[in-house]
């Protein structure tokens, strides 16, 4: 851990990095890598292939966003807190998204996270009030309060955010995998049946699961929000949710 955080120090200072380009593409890497390690909660640890992972990313996003419209207005946050807007709202959007897909697992549950997905795209476009059709909605990092003279108006300070957001993520999914209730997941992944013959509640455990992955699919989302300051429909989009799923599987679905 601690080499991994040196190397995240030392990475915007290397040559052919130290551009505002260069800065820009690894703070897109530590919200990917956020991204598809809480999809791997779902997928790789507790067996669940979701179709519609993006919906947690993206309304973390916009729930991060709004905050940040808010900070813009007057409210006395610093930006670095807004990443826990995004981790509460795709908290709350997997619990009660997830109250309904974890009733079935296999198939039937990809079908239904594809059918939540799609649901939650065509949203965007009804609610124009709260997902800003297909502008979008924007806000700005520069107007906030500073915390320790930082006012995240180089891309340099965005990226130091982004990276300690992700060592924190990472650091925190792979304590969670480590709990009796992540080994449980693990049970369920492998063998539900007989999981669920020694007393453990299936669809809980799933559920748990689902909730925690929405969470840190919200969490990169408030970054993302942060980053581009901006969220539009795509950030929930079928083509995201392929996305994260091909990060996923490349990198070894079921490893950290």
């Amino acid at each position: 851990w601690l080499a991994t955080l040196a190397a995240l120090f030392i990475l915007p200072h290397v040559p052919g990095l130290d551009s505002d380009y260069g800065r820009s593409l690894l703070t897109q890497m530590g919200i990917a890598a956020v991204f598809a390690l809480s999809f791997n909660i779902l997928f790789g640890q507790t067996g669940l292939l979701s179709f519609g992972h993006a919906v947690y990313f993206g309304l973390g996003a916009y729930a991060a966003i709004h905050l940040m419209r808010a900070i813009n207005h007057g409210l006395p946050l610093p930006i670095v807190l807004v990443p826990l807007a995004g981790a509460a709202g795709g908290l709350v959007s997997g619990m009660l998204l997830g109250s309904v897909t974890t009733k079935k697992a296999g198939t039937i549950f990809a079908l239904i996270t594809l059918g939540v997905g799609e649901l939650v795209y065509a949203a965007t476009f009804m609610l124009p009030g709260i997902f800003g059709g297909e502008e979008g909605v924007t806000a700005s990092r520069t107007r906030a309060p500073a915390l320790f003279g930082l006012t995240f108006g180089s891309q340099l300070a965005v990226y130091y955010a982004t990276g300690i957001w992700a060592i924190v993520s990472a650091m925190l999914i792979h304590a969670f995998m480590r709990t009796p209730v992540g080994r449980i997941c693990n049970a369920v992944r492998d063998n539900p049946q007989r999981a669920e013959f020694v007393g453990y509640n299936t669809r809980r455990v799933r559920f748990i699961g689902f909730a925690v992955a929405g969470l840190f699919a919200g969490l990169a989302g408030g970054l993302s929000a942060i980053n581009y300051e901006i969220v539009a429909a795509d950030a929930v989009s079928a083509q995201r949710s392929g996305t994260v799923l091909i990060k996923a599987y490349i990198v070894g679905a079921g490893h950290f």
